[in-house]
This record gives C-alpha cells, structure tokens and sequence, in this order.
C-alpha cells in the first residue's frame, strides 16, 4: 500500500499544479469534451479535480468520494483514442484507487491506528494504514511548526518501537521507507518555523521595477495600510484558484483601508489574441510581457495592481519558495501572517485576519 503513496505523489506531480476553482473544473471538463485526444485537455481536468478531492479529503470525505465518482464516470463518458492521451487518462485511471485509499485511511481514528500499532505491527496493512494517517495529521498542522515537530518525533517513536517487535519483514521494510516521506515532513516544518519567524518583523520595502495595471506605488504610499503581498506567476494553477478571494478581498475592502499588490516576475510569456490567454514565448520583450499581465487582470476580472520585482529582494526577505505566497502587513508596518498555497484552510485564514485588522481599525477611528 506504502506504493500506492508513492503513486499518488507522483500522479500529482505528473498532474501539474492542482486547481481547486470551480469555473477551472468546469473549463477543463469543457476542454475535453471539445477534444478528448487532447493530453494537455486531460492533464488540466486531472489536475482540477485532484487538487479539489485532495482539499476537501480531510475536511468533507463524503463529497470528496462523491468528486471522485463524477472523475470516473467521465472519463468513461470521454475516452480518448490518442495514444498520449490514453497514457495519461491510464495514470489518471490508477490514481482514483490511490484517493480512495486515502479517504478511507481519513475516515480512521488517529488514536485506534496508534493502539493497533502497538499491539500488532505485523497485522494486515497497520503500518501503511498508520504512515498515511499520521502524514496527512502532520501536514494538517504544517503552520503550527511545534505541534507538527511534536507530532512527527511522536510518529517516529511509535514507529521505531513498531518495527523492533515486528517479525515481518515486508513490514519493517515499509517502516524504514517512511523515512523519506518523514524528511519532507521535516523540510516543510523547517520552512514553516522560517515564515512563522516573520510574523512580527517590520514590511520589507518596496522593489518593483514596473507597476503593469495601475498607478505606481510608493512605500509612504502603504503607510496605515493594510497590505496584502501576492506573489504569483500566470503559469501557476494554484495562484489562479486564489483570484475568486482575492476578488472577494478587493471588493469589500479596498475602500476600507486594504492594498492588494500581485508580485511577479517576468517569465518569457506574451499574449496569445486568438487563444485570450498568455503563451510562452521565448522572443517576448519586457515590455510585451507587462503588456500581457494587463490583459490577463482583465481577463480575470482582477482589480488590485501588478507588479513585477526588481531583483529578487522582496522574495528573499518573506522567504518565498513556492507560490501562491501571501503575506499580510498590518497599518504599522509589521508582518502579521504568511501563507503558502492555496485551498479554504488558507483563505479562512486570511479573511480572518483582514477583518480583524480592517474592523480593529475602524473601530478605532
């Protein structure tokens, strides 16, 4: 089963990055309908249904299994004759299993598959069972670094203890091959201890050698602002499925005191008038890149201002390592949260804080 694991990290990462937008599943499911032959069709629709059936496996298992029986039946509905689209509707086809394993794994009580653990390491699937469990617990609790490194030295310990009074070695073979799994885990706490250490840190300033769709900002500008830094590219799927909150945000707070600035760089990518969307291109100039980014804030009906950084300082300073990377800063400047991803469990969070700041200061006045 320890595969499976394997086989579902690597369907995701062959996916591409996961969209959990409702009008992306539907564009995709569109896509491949017009053309089921397409492998580029089948690789965003995967990539739109698997990102949302994995968000909402640990926080609603029964539409989760109800998303994955709709994938099935479509792609019964769409099969494809191509020969690169068949191989990776095959991928797709091995994938679903690989979820389902997973919710039901989600539906499990921590604390039996602890106790079952300890008292029968060699039984039927435990260990597996356990590792998946306690994997999906500690990414949960990634923006609490404390908790997920207590978390993973108690996970350790148990498993330890496991494979010395097991007898099995099959067994004891998966336990060690849990290792790996628990190094990502502790490069992602490490990250997670880095972004909790600016909370509190005054803003970096300003870098931005252009402002694309708007009047250029200053950093007196942002001075008793709140200040919502969205570090983004157009090729990242995950950061397209922010823009409904980032709307939301920028609706019913930009008169109230919220600034909302999307930071990128320039990525070689122009835009395609017949396709309306942006194309890689290698020959694109700076200044047709930019040309781009405003058609693409129109495109989404995006209204806070893009910028594309001066250098690298900006990035290096909030420790940005992935994107969709978002940072809040207070009205005095200070660093109050940093998120990375998107998904509803970031988007709360941030709303939260928004309101709270944005009414705080109301209040005030």
């Amino acid at each position: 089963m320890f595969r499976s694991w394997l086989l579902f990290a690597l369907l995701l990462a062959v996916a591409s990055p996961a969209w959990s937008d409702d009008k992306a599943v539907a564009d995709a499911a569109a896509a491949v309908k017009a053309a089921p032959d397409s492998a580029e069709a089948w690789n965003k629709y995967a990539s739109a249904q698997f990102g949302r059936i994995a968000e909402l496996t640990s926080t609603d298992a029964a539409a989760a299994e109800k998303l994955l029986a709709e994938v099935e039946k479509f792609i019964a509905a769409n099969e494809p004759t191509g020969n690169d689209a068949k191989e990776l509707v095959s991928r797709i086809k091995q994938a679903i299993p690989v979820f389902k394993q997973r919710l039901e794994i989600a539906k499990l009580p921590l604390a039996d598959l602890e106790k079952d653990l300890a008292a029968k390491p060699d039984g039927e699937g435990v260990a597996s069972k356990y590792i998946g469990k306690i994997t999906g617990v500690i990414q949960e609790l990634i923006d609490d670094a404390p908790k997920a490194e207590a978390k993973l030295a108690d996970a350790k310990d148990r498993l330890a203890k496991a494979r010395e009074a097991a007898t099995d070695e099959a067994v004891k073979k998966e336990i060690d091959g849990a290792a790996r799994n628990f190094a990502q885990l502790e490069r992602m706490i490490e990250s997670a201890k880095k972004l909790n250490a600016l909370v509190g840190k005054d803003a970096a300033p300003l870098a931005v050698e252009a402002w694309v769709n708007g009047k250029p900002l200053t950093d007196g500008d942002l001075k008793g602002k709140v200040v919502l830094l969205d570090f983004w590219a157009v090729w990242c799927g995950p950061c397209i499925a922010t823009f409904p909150h980032l709307r939301e945000w920028q609706d019913e707070y930009a008169d109230k005191g919220l600034v909302i600035i999307g930071l990128t760089s320039y990525y070689k990518f122009k835009w395609d008038e017949e396709a309306k969307k942006p194309a890689r291109n290698a020959e694109v100039s700076n200044e047709e890149e930019q040309a781009m980014l405003v058609k693409f804030a129109e495109m989404h009906n995006l209204k806070h201002r893009f910028a594309i950084q001066d250098g690298k300082a900006m990035s290096e300073y909030y420790q940005v390592s992935g994107i969709p990377h978002v940072v809040v800063i207070d009205q005095e400047g200070k660093v109050r949260l940093v998120r990375v991803g998107s998904g509803p469990k970031n988007a709360a969070a941030i709303s939260d804080l928004l309101k709270k700041l944005l009414a705080d200061k109301a209040a005030s006045k």
